[in-house]
């Protein structure tokens, strides 16, 4: 026990006067979780709340160009830009602008756009009553199509191109649908005489209600912060890997390793006064990236990070997360022979551990093959269990598997860092 202490003494003693790579460990996270949560902040947001300005040419000048105009003007999702410098905005005007990318969409409604839909409405009504001869019904069986043009940056993100296409197709619909209830009921007004033309009246019948569910009852509504500080402490604490493959390496060039060896007592309580410590380091990220997200981010504009009543869940999360880190920083700095290796190796895989847990990426919508393979990854069990604590609400028994994985994970890294330094002693 004394030797484990004293072991303890020593790594403290070297880390404290490695003070810059002290400051890299605690300041870069923090910068790192900051840029990122500002970056991705916009989405998460509304598209209310984004200022995006698209250009709208309005050629019809009829119903139809009317009805997108003022549905894109009413539902304030863009700032609709049809003039600039107190010009009006031309069809090749529009592509240019958005062509070299001061705009990220153009709309162009062509002339006589309305008048293709009353053909069309006409068209179905003459249709729907062939054995009556009823007036002002034009005798009309082909359709008539026309294109509205919408240029679009090539550098748009689908989704929010896919957004806009539904808006202008329900815009269309609702006129459509209009235009075909106002015709059939003048049509029957004309076949009965007793009945009056019924106005049209839109209404909704079904709403929509969205309600976030969590465990806690408490709705938490997903933002930037409280999704961004778990997913980037997790990435920040696998980058334990690298000092600690380091130090590790460090002592067995310059002989340290081997007069440690000298002296009474075993591998084990070696590595477990390095675990030990740079435990500590991993726990003390993870309460710095948790004060940033409740007092520095709502000071830059960001929502605050809502931590819930499940501290202890928390905790536990993050010493086993911290455990999984130093595990592994423990296996790549035993079996790694210089500096390099380690470096390379740690890095590169830590990368690969953040993509397939959905550090940048949902895992969610990876294909079926990589959202198994995503199950593999320790940085998945962390975040996994992270959201479970701050966005559904859950508590320690929810996150025992998340918390069995990593730990699991950890002892499976010093089972592999043991072996290995008993194969090299017998070597």
């Amino acid at each position: 026990m004394r030797r484990l202490f004293a072991s303890i003494y020593k790594e403290f003693l070297v880390l404290i006067r490695d003070r810059a790579g002290l400051a890299i460990l605690l300041i870069m996270p923090l910068v790192l979780i900051l840029i990122m949560t500002i970056i991705q902040d916009a989405t998460f947001k509304t598209v209310k709340e984004v200022d995006i300005s698209m250009i709208l040419v309005n050629n019809d000048k009829d119903s139809l160009g009317e009805a997108i105009s003022q549905g894109l003007y009413e539902s304030e999702f863009f700032n609709i830009v049809e003039e600039i410098d107190g010009e009006r905005v031309t069809d090749e005007m529009a592509k240019d602008l958005v062509a070299t990318g001061e705009y990220k969409i153009g709309i162009i409604i062509p002339e006589r756009a309305t008048e293709a839909i009353r053909e069309n409405v006409n068209a179905l009504i003459n249709k729907s009553f062939k054995s009556f001869n009823i007036p002002g019904i034009k005798k009309r069986t082909k359709k008539s199509t026309i294109d509205i043009t919408i240029y679009i940056d090539p550098g748009t993100n689908p989704s929010f191109r896919n957004m806009v296409m539904s808006s202008l197709k329900e815009f269309t619909s609702q006129l459509e649908i209009e235009m075909f209830f106002k015709n059939f009921s003048l049509a029957l007004a004309q076949l009965m005489p007793d009945q009056k033309p019924i106005k049209f009246e839109s209404f909704e019948t079904i709403h929509y209600q969205e309600i976030y569910a969590s465990k806690s009852g408490d709705e938490k509504l997903p933002n930037s912060v409280q999704h961004n500080v778990p997913a980037w402490t997790m990435f920040a604490m696998f980058f334990i890997v690298l000092p600690l493959a380091g130090n590790i390496i460090k002592e067995r060039e310059e002989g340290s390793a081997f007069r440690l060896k000298t002296m009474p007592g075993s591998y084990v309580t070696v590595m477990f006064s390095k675990i030990f410590i740079f435990l500590g380091v991993a726990f003390l990220q993870f309460v710095l990236m948790l004060l940033v997200g409740v007092y520095i981010m709502p000071l830059i504009g960001l929502p605050q990070l809502e931590i819930g009543p499940h501290k202890i869940a928390l905790g536990t999360m993050s010493l086993a997360s911290g455990l999984a880190a130093t595990g592994f920083g423990v296996a790549v700095g035993t079996i790694a022979t210089t500096h390099e290796q380690a470096a390379t190796f740690g890095a590169v895989s830590i990368i690969i551990f953040a993509a397939l847990g959905g550090i940048w990426v949902p895992v969610y919508v990876m294909p079926p093959v990589m959202r198994v393979i995503s199950q593999f990854s320790p940085l998945h069990w962390g975040l996994n269990g992270f959201y479970d604590i701050l966005l559904r609400g859950g508590d320690l028994i929810i996150v025992l598997a998340e918390t069995a994985k990593l730990i699991i994970f950890f002892l499976l890294m010093l089972g592999i860092a043991i072996v290995y330094n008993n194969y090299k002693k017998t070597k």
